[in-house]
């Protein structure tokens, strides 16, 4: 046994910080729909044990009056049509703001009450479809129509307050024609990102707000106030396909899709994370500079087929692996340090939470730390 192999096994079983983990999982039917048979989709884990809640998901347009007084928002008209293919069950998004988790769906954001995890209200609108990272605060709800890369901002009654969509060149504009089409019922018929960013994880800095490109590798940031979009780039020094993470105490974290986690610093603050050997680094024009854990190379000694999810707490970084299509229908909660060396690892088995027969994949989505 090598040094690595036994590390990992001498890792925490469990993480050392209370969390909440979104998952996601779909059937090899995609005609299953199930709208009156609760889902797994949060799971709570920590120090002190686990546990998975499980939540009724609203998909085609019927299986919204029957929820009645959760709704939210707008309330689905009486000719919209069905899905051909349903989409995936379970939570995108996830975000803590005092008392309530906020949870992103395909076509809605849960508002559950962390005192007992029960749904207060499910908020939904027509500009939402097939979110990815969802931001929350005290004062509004940001969800992302990824297709159309479009932010849009609700209240936390669901009512619409603005939107604004991101061209190719970067410039920022409002399309109201997307407010003609009912996008809560538009469903996603291939494989690979959507949009020209495929924009994900979502996070406001001051008046900026931070969204991760997975098809620039890198964030694109909107001044909330004038309107102006840039590019914020990372000199990567391997392939990569960024989806999640955001800045933490200086730095910014990310995870890749396959098997990575990426730590960047502002260039100012650069504390040898660079490799060049140069006499004078300064003389070249770079962004934020970083450093790559490949987790084959750790004690984890393999590339998981999945990697999402990004949150660094104290001295630990969790993300989430594997539970792609039609591999073991698990997923794991890793913590790492910034070395790579783990801290915890610990599993979701879906035989633990419900029946196996026909699911095709299950996989953790977002991460958030519980108070």
């Amino acid at each position: 046994m090598n040094v690595e192999t036994e590390q990992l096994r001498s890792a925490s079983p469990s993480p050392k910080h209370p969390m909440l983990v979104s998952f996601v999982h779909g059937y090899q039917d995609l005609k299953i729909n199930l709208p009156d048979v609760a889902r797994p989709a949060l799971w709570k884990t920590g120090p002190d044990g686990s546990k998975t809640f499980s939540y009724y998901f609203p998909r085609n347009p019927e299986d919204f009056p029957p929820l009645g007084g959760l709704i939210a928002g707008t309330m689905p008209g009486p000719n919209e049509p069905t899905f051909q293919k349903l989409p995936r069950f379970g939570f995108t998004g996830l975000r803590i703001v005092k008392e309530h988790a906020y949870a992103g769906s395909w076509n809605a954001i849960f508002r559950i009450r962390l005192s007992d995890m029960e749904v207060d209200s499910i908020i939904t609108h027509p500009l939402m479809n097939d979110m990815h990272g969802i931001w929350a605060d005290e004062n509004q709800l940001i969800g992302i129509l990824t297709c159309k890369d479009t932010i849009v901002f609700y209240d936390h009654e669901g009512r619409l307050v603005d939107h604004f969509s991101i061209g190719r060149d970067l410039s920022v504009y409002k399309n109201p024609a997307l407010e003609e089409v009912d996008w809560r019922f538009v469903g996603k018929q291939f494989r690979g990102s959507a949009g020209l960013f495929h924009f994900n994880y979502a996070q406001i800095l001051g008046d900026e707000l931070w969204l991760t490109s997975r098809n620039a590798n890198g964030c694109v940031v909107v001044n909330l106030k004038t309107r102006k979009a840039w590019l914020r780039l990372m000199n990567l020094p391997t392939p990569a396909l960024i989806h999640d993470g955001g800045l933490h105490q200086k730095r910014h974290y990310f995870t890749s899709v396959d098997g990575k986690v990426f730590i960047a610093e502002y260039p100012e603050d650069s504390s040898g994370f660079t490799q060049e050997e140069v006499p004078d680094v300064s003389l070249f024009t770079r962004d934020l500079v970083s450093k790559v854990i490949r987790l084959e190379e750790t004690a984890l000694d393999r590339e998981p087929n999945w990697c999402r999810g990004c949150r660094p707490v104290d001295d630990v970084i969790y993300l989430t692996i594997d539970g792609r299509y039609d591999t073991a229908l698990r997923f794991g909660l890793l913590g790492i340090d910034e070395e790579g060396a783990p801290a915890s690892l610990t599993w979701l088995n879906w035989e633990d939470v419900g029946s196996t027969e026909s699911l095709r994949f299950v996989t953790g989505f977002d991460l958030a730390t519980l108070p």
